[in-house]
């Protein structure tokens, strides 16, 4: 793995990682897109905190990179891959579900799908290198550790906010259909999971999605900080029913604030 970390190549920064492009090389090509071919290009991100100038106010411009201790840093690494790797069973959960709505409706689909997915990652822990002449072959403890993910290489959009159900992207904007699916979908997993749990954060390119965020209610640590048990216990309240949760063949229970919103807009 060779990752660039100068601040002038980073990818982009979010409220907890960095991510940086890098080249993954592995020595035996795995079944999954991640690793297939040499020097793969990769999205290489890693936790941070920020640094301010001792005697200087928390500006939010003016600090520095900082990179916790191996023994604080991976935790939190370990709870990115976590709340991911729930992130993709609960997203093919609600295609699932999708699906056979749509093959057992009479009615035809009025809208279309679209498809998309999680990017494949994998922890990676970087360890010093054994001294020649060392007679121990066991490694050495991680120095550092990354989360490697798929790259991304169209424009990256934020559709919606861990804070927010509603869509973050207006009718006229790019991928605007994709952000009322993506609420459809947390309107899907809300209901088959009887209020337990939903994806949120999402954010990615056209078909590609990356740094979910599964929401709880009751609040669970393993998914992190980002895990508000409140957007959850109000959900029901916030959400804005769109086409997709309309759509009779979904059997979604609509929300009375959407039925009087149409209601209104007939009677204009």
């Amino acid at each position: 793995l060779t990752v660039q970390t100068l601040m002038d190549d980073m990818l982009g920064i979010g409220g907890f990682k960095t991510a940086h492009p890098g080249f993954l090389t592995l020595l035996s090509a795995p079944k999954i897109p991640l690793g297939s071919h040499p020097r793969q290009k990769v999205a290489v991100k890693r936790p941070f905190y920020k640094k301010y100038p001792p005697g200087s106010s928390t500006n939010p411009i003016n600090f520095s990179i900082g990179h916790y201790t191996i023994s604080d840093e991976l935790p939190k690494l370990f709870r990115e891959a976590n709340a991911l790797y729930w992130a993709c069973s609960l997203l093919t959960f609600a295609y699932e579900y999708i699906d056979h709505c749509v093959a057992n409706s009479s009615d035809t689909l009025p809208f279309h799908i679209p498809c998309l997915h999680f990017v494949e990652a994998s922890l990676t822990l970087s360890h010093d290198h054994t001294q020649p002449g060392h007679k121990s072959k066991s490694l050495t403890m991680p120095r550092a550790g990354y989360l490697i993910e798929e790259l991304i290489t169209d424009d990256f959009i934020k559709y919606i906010h861990n804070m927010d159900c509603n869509p973050m992207l207006d009718p006229y904007e790019v991928g605007y259909e994709i952000t009322e699916f993506l609420a459809c979908m947390q309107h899907t997993q809300f209901a088959k999971t009887g209020g337990l749990a939903f994806i949120s954060d999402y954010q990615g390119g056209l078909e590609i999605l990356s740094d979910p965020q599964v929401l709880t209610h009751p609040y669970d640590d393993i998914f992190g900080d980002g895990n508000i048990e409140r957007a959850v216990s109000t959900f029901e309240k916030e959400h804005n029913c769109n086409k997709f949760c309309k759509w009779s063949g979904f059997k979604l229970k609509i929300d009375k604030k959407s039925e009087i919103d149409e209601a209104e807009m007939e009677t204009d």
